[in-house]
């Protein structure tokens, strides 16, 4: 991901669908585990919001301005008993671009049009969405 963008990361147990899932970061001993502590809900905790879709078995976690203290390797995991867990490690990297701005301002009045221009490199593809009262970034319209 880059700097002071978010980033959607899926986790999969299908086979463990209705299990508490977590995710934590291994550097730190993944002594704080960032779980939504409800299922089918998205939920803040922290800057990251998560989503514990008990129907595809999937934790969702997006984060939110990524910075550079958020790289590293995490866990993503579920308990399946009091004894056991099964995880999957994921190392998530954080580059910096100075040359792409992290926000652009545009003001309309109601029934205008508005023109967003964004400055992006042409390798990436492009989300155009709209932060929900979660500040989940809910897709409008991508393009390859």
């Amino acid at each position: 991901g880059y700097s002071g963008g978010g980033l959607m990361i899926k986790c999969e147990h299908p086979q463990y669908k209705t299990k508490p899932k977590y995710i934590c970061k291994e550097s730190d001993g993944c002594s704080e585990r960032k779980n939504p502590g409800v299922q089918d809900e998205w939920m803040e905790n922290g800057d990251v919001s998560l989503y514990d879709d008990t129907r595809a078995g999937v934790l969702m976690v997006f984060f939110r301005e990524l910075k550079a203290a958020d790289a590293g390797t995490y866990r993503c995991g579920v308990n399946v008993s009091h004894y056991t867990e099964s995880f999957t490690e994921l190392q998530l990297n954080v580059k910096h671009d100075a040359k792409y701005p992290k926000s652009v301002t545009e003001s309309a009045h109601l029934g205008e049009e508005v023109n967003i221009t964004c400055q992006i490199p042409e390798e990436h593809e492009v989300h155009f969405c709209k932060e929900d009262d979660n500040h989940i970034c809910q897709n409008i319209s991508s393009s390859k």
